[in-house]
């Protein structure tokens, strides 16, 4: 019996090993299947949570740009609702950026708001009463100079709205500075978060199921949507994947139909298991990379930005330089192709920089139209920068077609290195960002570095921009004067005058016209100041009898829409006739190229103005340029005029100047003659009229009154 037995035992106990091996086999696979499952759900919970906060973070950033516009918190304090509504609420009813926006407290007696599709006209606020509460006691807290916002959650018709709000105050430091604490208004924004969002997010995710519900689920994976005091108002639920579970069915079969192999059948699994987690790895590192990079241009984002700067920072033996990067007039771009047409732009753009890249180059999109270069290297730094941003200066030669228009591609340039190893990337950031912006008051497309100059320049620029806002508001200091423009035969005409701009500032004293007008045209500020100008001359031209009067426009005015009517209409309504006004401009309207300018300067001219093009032959203008737009005149420069006394050379330039005039019906001043030979050598050549200090300085109308006790009238040639 104990034969037959130990036989039997032998069998239970091998079989019984068996069974076991297979036992663990099997809790094993389950054990695995409820971790992985775990991991997927935890796994994901990061990912949309990371999103989303992701998704506040940019709400915060367009909060942070549109609550800290000086604009934008004059008009608040103005009471200017129309252009609050132009400039903020225009929008929210647009709906590309955000969809919602409201102000309150502050200079407002009642809550304004916008909404998507509403329109411009202000409606009445939408945010509840205890949200402006918590507001109220939130928002004092948060840090201007870091342009902190609140962000938080607010559900509107079952869907999850993102909030960002602040108080509505102006970038310029020093008008901050005069901000009374709590007295600014609040200012809220709000974006959707879309549908179409949380689809995306699920095929991103490899999620299921993905939406809101406004109780805690207990069956799925959930984050909540903290409100505006910290507690949820809602929830994001989804069904997580299930890697576990599916890997468990495709095994059971195979683990059921062949367990007498079970090391074949183990073998097979743990390929199977390796597979799998390679693919797990493999999805987790597509993730990583689309966390850290621009879904437009496929150029690393901020983020990766400053993980490379960090990780730059962190060796300490490597030196550091950013080169931040502008596009000039992009905004053009868009309003002339519309936003597909302006992403194709950034696209074609992001892939020129891209053939730079290289172990000492590393690019970023930082959001917008703004780029980063991070340089850095042990050795040479400043040749390779400089080798680098000479490539980029080649890259940008060739214009950039999109839906069949053709841009040029201009661009405002910073750089910035290290004062030494390891510097806080914040600071080398902010350099990097002030020099792109001195890079763009001065309109040039070189490269400018950063140096301890460019605080002060800086600092000057923002004084005047400060005493001319005060100028324009209580109209002091600003004023007229007018420099004769002479017949160079007497008795061919009646004496014509250019208007001048002069600006006297009780804190300033005199600032040349170079100085502020160059502020202007930065800052924005060149429009209101035209029209005062405007104003003045033809105030002026009451006293100065029937004379005609050339003024000088700036592009930037000519590429505002609905200049030529507007200007039109202001010297109509002091009864001036408009061919009384000569119109001038500099040959920078060449190089900008706009079509706003040349509708507009065809609009004047339509209307009765003439028209004559400043400086000729020292910027860019063309034979074909002359042409294409109706000029009636041109004026020589001064640096011709002083060429002709200097030999044949000059002489043959300024006959040419004046053949090519003749050629095309144009006439012709000559500006900057200072004595009587010059004068006598350009009546020989040509020119129908003559300017300069030899026949009077810029002096205000009353000087050139017929009947005025001092006359200064011109002198004879």
């Amino acid at each position: 019996m104990s034969g037959n037995t130990l036989p039997r035992q032998i069998v239970v106990l091998v079989t019984a090993v068996l069974l076991a091996v297979l036992a663990v086999l099997w809790m094993s696979l389950v054990s695995v299947r409820g971790t992985m499952d775990r991991s997927a759900a935890e796994e994901s919970t990061k990912r949309v949570a990371g999103r989303v906060h992701n998704l506040l973070d940019q709400v915060s950033l367009l909060a942070s740009d549109y609550h800290n516009w000086t604009d934008l918190y004059v008009d608040a304090e103005d009471l200017a609702i129309d252009r609050l509504a132009s400039n903020y609420g225009i929008t929210a009813h647009r709906g590309e950026v955000f969809q919602y926006a409201e102000v309150f407290d502050g200079p407002f007696v009642a809550p304004l708001s916008w909404h998507e599709g509403e329109g411009l006209t202000p409606q009445a606020g939408f945010l509840t009463d205890r949200t402006r509460q918590v507001l109220r006691e939130v928002v004092p807290a948060l840090d201007p100079t870091h342009r902190e916002t609140h962000a938080y959650f607010e559900m509107r018709a079952g869907v999850p709205v993102m909030f960002a709000s602040s108080y509505l105050l102006p970038e310029n430091p020093e008008v901050l500075a005069k901000v009374m604490p709590g007295s600014a208004a609040i200012a809220t924004i709000g974006k959707v978060l879309a549908p179409q969002r949380l689809r995306d997010m699920e095929s991103e995710f490899s999620i299921a199921g993905l939406g809101v519900t406004m109780s805690p689920p207990e069956d799925t994976v959930s984050i909540s949507l903290t409100g505006v005091d910290g507690r949820p108002v809602g929830w994001l639920r989804w069904s997580p994947p299930r890697p576990g579970t599916l890997l468990f069915w495709k095994m059971f079969p195979i683990m059921a139909g062949i367990s007498v192999v079970f090391v074949v059948i183990s073998y097979s699994a743990a390929l199977l298991l390796r597979s799998k987690a390679a693919g797990l790895i493999e999805r987790e590192a597509i993730s990583f990379d689309r966390a850290r990079s621009d879904s437009l241009t496929g150029l690393p984002n901020r983020f990766a930005m400053r993980e490379h700067l960090d990780a730059l920072r962190s060796r300490g033996d490597i030196d550091c330089a950013v080169l931040a990067i502008d596009l000039v007039r992009f905004k053009l771009i868009n309003d002339t192709v519309g936003h597909l047409g302006g992403d194709a732009f950034l696209v074609e753009f992001a892939a020129r920089l891209r053939t730079i890249a290289d172990e000492t180059a590393f690019l970023a999109r930082y959001g917008g139209d703004e780029f980063f270069v991070v340089f850095s290297a042990a050795a040479d730094l400043e040749q390779i920068v400089a080798d680098k941003c000479s490539q980029i200066n080649v890259l940008s030669e060739n214009p950039i077609l999109c839906n069949g228009v053709s841009f040029e591609v201009l661009a405002s340039k910073g750089l910035a290195f290290e004062d030494h190893r390891g510097m806080e990337q914040e600071e080398l950031l902010r350099r990097a960002d002030r020099a792109m912006y001195s890079a763009k008051l001065r309109e040039t497309l070189e490269v400018v570095r950063y140096d301890k100059r460019m605080e002060t320049e800086d600092i000057d620029h923002k004084r005047i921009e400060r005493e001319l806002r005060r100028a324009l508001i209580e109209g002091h200091g600003l004023e007229v004067h007018y420099q004769p423009i002479v017949p160079a035969n007497p008795g061919a005409g009646p004496t014509r005058y250019e208007a001048l701009a002069r600006w006297t500032s009780p804190e300033l004293g005199k600032v040349s016209p170079e100085r502020f007008i160059k502020v202007a045209e930065a800052t924005g500020l060149i429009l209101p100041l035209g029209w005062k100008l405007l104003d003045l001359v033809c105030a002026d031209m009451c006293l100065l009898d029937k004379a005609r009067v050339s003024i000088n426009v700036s592009p930037t005015q000519l590429m505002s829409r609905g200049f030529a009517e507007k200007f039109t209409a202001i010297v109509l309504s002091h009864g001036i006739a408009p061919w009384r006004i000569e119109v001038e401009v500099t040959e920078q309207i060449v190089v900008r190229d706009d079509a706003t300018i040349e509708q507009e300067l065809i609009a004047l001219s339509h209307n009765g103005f003439t028209l004559a093009l400043d400086d000729f032959g020292t910027g860019f203008a063309s034979i074909g340029y002359l042409t294409q737009m109706p000029f009636d005149g041109l004026k020589i420069d001064r640096s011709f005029v002083r060429s002709i006394e200097d030999g044949q050379q000059g002489m043959r330039m300024v006959r040419s100047i004046v053949g090519l005039a003749r050629a095309m019906d144009l006439s012709i001043v000559a500006e900057g003659v200072e004595n009587e030979a010059e004068a006598v050598l350009l009546r020989r050549i040509g020119a129908d009229y003559l300017q300069g200090y030899y026949f009077g300085r810029p002096a205000p109308a009353s000087a050139w009154v017929k009947d005025s006790p001092t006359p200064k009238g011109p002198k004879p040639v």
